[in-house]
């Protein structure tokens, strides 16, 4: 037979690990037996090379030979992609839509599905396209169900479900989804516990001692990929007071398996949520412990209490307004108590920046006593508030001063968007034209390219522009609102007089407070910044 090769074919072949059954059926050899006879047997289909995704799922598009494939197109090497069927292709209803009836007609690229008789050569078989589309999607969908079930199925058999092994354990060679201690881990852990329990350490000290005896902390000694660069631990990684408390609170160093403390928030995407400890399945003694429950128990007890405090001291009805002015970060409030020789009870209650605070940076901002803080807020909240003595007449000059500066505003920033979408509908225009001038071959597939390209920048920059202009406008048209001053004094005075202002109180008028490492403190209110007398004569 004569062979025309019109079209340079790209074989894509897919085999999820979520194929179950199926995996002989759908696989790799499989496809490419079944591709390899359509081309022979089509005269206009020519081989440009085979494009490979084994194990990866089709819910998602982040596929090594997928991306491969696209890449290869803008470059010009194909122009007809086949598979066995859509469900190869992809089992995303809407990204696999995008693809097949938005991104390969506008880079004139043919499609084939044999097994579901789609050819994009052909209208006729793409009638069925949204339905089969469809109930690929469904199929991923009940596909991710099964797997769940027979996940849930197993943790509550209490069989260990995790990559890897939690430090102190490691995975039994002889029965699956078993745990055995690790001999020189297990000794780390069983210290940590005694140093916590019976020698009074804290969870700062006990990682501290563990940094200065160079112990390897768990993702370098489990060789946790993540911790690595280029075969080697980070050398910021270490013990850390959050991981040793991580550790105490632990149930597998009791015996227990403790399951889905991870969900994965929907089978097209792969971020999973941290579940609720009231939602977790925990299955007793499935594993030999490393921890007696006696030790357990003290570490728990000892645990309670802490929170307790720390809950109690946390508390302050400032905490969620107060930033570190020099790097950005939260501030957190702490509370030191020490008991002196004579009885005395010495208390020392602080807001420092977070980053100083856990030393993950080199801020220089020092803390700030609650008292300090607590009074210059005061203060300034007390001089915006005695701004407020305008009269009706002063009241309507400002209300009608500031609509004027809006509304000028709006009108300059509408004048833009209205630009800017004259802009992006010409971008649009222009792309039809270009596209169509390559299927009446006016122009080259490397013009074309370029071309398209070049739209395509100017039409995201466009919609960026206009996103920005529209918010802007939103803003300041909330902005623009008339504030009632007499409520806003009423509401002050009364945080002025009370001895424990509350933190709804403070939420009704402050947004935001900063203080630098001179102890300087920024007020930013809910309400903006009143305007004095002064500056009212110069803006009416």
């Amino acid at each position: 037979m004569l062979r025309i090769n019109n079209y340079k074919v790209a074989k894509y072949m897919r085999l999820s690990r979520d194929d179950g059954d199926e995996a002989e059926s759908e696989s790799i050899e499989n496809q490419r037996d079944i591709l390899d006879n359509y081309i022979s047997e089509h005269s206009e289909l020519g081989n440009a090379g085979e494009y490979i995704d084994d194990g990866y799922t089709g819910t998602n598009f982040n596929r090594p030979g997928f991306k491969k494939m696209i890449q290869d197109i803008e470059d010009g090497k194909i122009d007809c992609i086949i598979t066995k069927d859509l469900s190869r292709f992809g089992r995303d209803h809407i990204d696999t839509g995008y693809y097949l009836e938005r991104y390969l007609p506008a880079n004139a690229i043919r499609y084939i599905a044999i097994g579901d008789n789609v050819d994009t050569a052909n209208p006729d078989g793409l009638q069925f396209l949204t339905f089969k589309l469809s109930f690929n999607d469904y199929y991923a969908q009940d596909i991710s169900n099964k797997i769940k079930s027979v996940k849930q199925r197993k943790i509550e058999k209490g069989e260990f479900q995790g990559n890897t092994a939690p430090y102190g354990y490691k995975k039994d060679t002889l029965i699956k989804n078993h745990l055995i201690p690790d001999k020189e881990a297990t000794e780390i852990v069983k210290r940590i516990f005694d140093m916590y329990a019976n020698k009074g350490m804290s969870t700062t000290k006990i990682a501290e001692i563990l940094n200065k005896e160079e112990i390897k902390p768990p993702a370098v000694y489990l060789q946790i990929p993540v911790f690595m660069q280029n075969g080697k631990p980070k050398e910021e990684y270490e013990w850390k007071r959050a991981q040793i408390s991580k550790m105490l609170q632990n149930e597998t160093y009791i015996g227990n398996v403790v399951g889905r403390k991870f969900q994965k928030i929907s089978h097209k995407v792969d971020k999973v949520r941290s579940t609720r400890k009231d939602e977790y399945i925990i299955v007793e003694n499935k594993h030999e412990a490393i921890i007696d429950m006696k030790t357990w128990n003290k570490v728990q007890e000892k645990l309670g209490k802490y929170k307790k405090t720390r809950s109690s001291q946390n508390a302050h009805p400032l905490k969620e307004f107060i930033y570190c002015a020099e790097c950005g970060e939260k501030a957190t409030y702490r509370v030191r108590k020490k008991v002196r020789k004579n009885g005395h009870v010495w208390e020392q209650k602080v807001f420092i920046c977070s980053n100083k605070n856990s030393s993950r940076s080199n801020c220089k901002c020092n803390p700030i006593s609650e008292d300090e803080i607590e009074e210059k807020v005061k203060i300034a909240i007390k001089e915006e508030i005695d701004k407020i003595s305008y009269t009706d007449e002063e009241l309507s000059k400002i209300y009608e001063n500031a609509e004027k500066k809006v509304n000028s505003k709006v009108i300059v920033l509408k004048k833009q968007l209205e630009n800017f979408k004259i802009k992006l509908k010409e971008n649009e225009d222009m792309t039809v034209e270009v596209y169509k001038d390559k299927l009446q071959k006016v122009i080259s597939n490397d013009d074309f390219n370029i071309f398209y390209e070049k739209l395509q920048k100017e039409k995201n920059k466009l919609i960026v522009e206009i996103h920005q202009t529209e918010s802007k406008i939103q803003e300041i048209q909330k902005e623009n609102k008339r504030l009632d001053y007499k409520l806003i004094k009423k509401i002050a005075n009364e945080l002025l007089l009370s001895e424990q202002p509350t933190r709804e109180q403070y939420s009704k008028l402050v947004e935001k407070i900063e203080f630098d490492s001179q102890k300087n403190i920024k007020v930013t209110f809910t309400f903006g910044q009143m305007i004095d007398k002064e500056e009212l004569k110069k803006a009416v």
